[in-house]
């Protein structure tokens, strides 16, 4: 299952290095709409600490529609390990852009699946499980028009089998 893990952490981190190099080209700027048209949907891959993830993940977000603001997607996977504990995710979510040019607010919502396993070194036991966690993200992001670097940062309540915990999140990485 490690195995599995690492080489789906693997796989994006090469993705990323080899992503598209071009930049995303402007069609059109409507002053009046106060929309930017581009060529193709704006993309981003970027790595998430906190938020959704629910730790550490890396993740892929896409417009739905030629605009750099209105509705999109974001997916990914998230992996952590420590002194015996490791925790595998699959966060995904609708979100929602407002604003112009390159700065954003983002609102989101959606689900994570998580699978953890922990293991006791004192009593060789292990115990597994997994679970649904479903996530709101409110926050700002920094999202360039014609491409280049990518922030978002913000808070996202978590829920969980009728429990809350709040999750601050932070994102950086590369638009296309």
């Amino acid at each position: 299952m490690k195995k599995l893990h690492l080489t789906l952490m693997l796989t994006l981190c090469i993705g990323i290095l080899f992503a598209q190099k071009d930049t995303v080209r402007l069609r059109e700027i409507s002053r009046n709409q106060k929309t930017i048209v581009t060529d193709r949907p704006p993309q981003a891959v970027y790595f998430l600490i906190g938020g959704s993830g629910p730790l550490l993940s890396i993740q892929y977000d896409r417009r739905f529609l030629k605009k750099v603001n209105g509705f999109g997607f974001a997916a990914g996977v998230g992996f952590y390990g420590v002194s015996g504990i490791s925790i595998f995710s699959i966060p995904a979510s609708l979100n929602y852009l407002i604003g112009r040019n390159s700065h954003f607010l983002e609102i989101a919502g959606g689900a994570t699946f998580v699978s953890a396993t922990a293991t006791d070194f004192f009593d060789s036991g292990t115990s597994n499980g997994s679970g649904v966690i479903f996530h709101i993200n409110t926050g700002y992001r920094y999202q360039p028009t014609r491409g280049g670097f990518f922030f978002r940062g913000g808070i996202s309540p978590l829920f969980f089998e009728g429990e809350y915990a709040t999750s601050y999140y932070v994102g950086f990485g590369h638009n296309f």
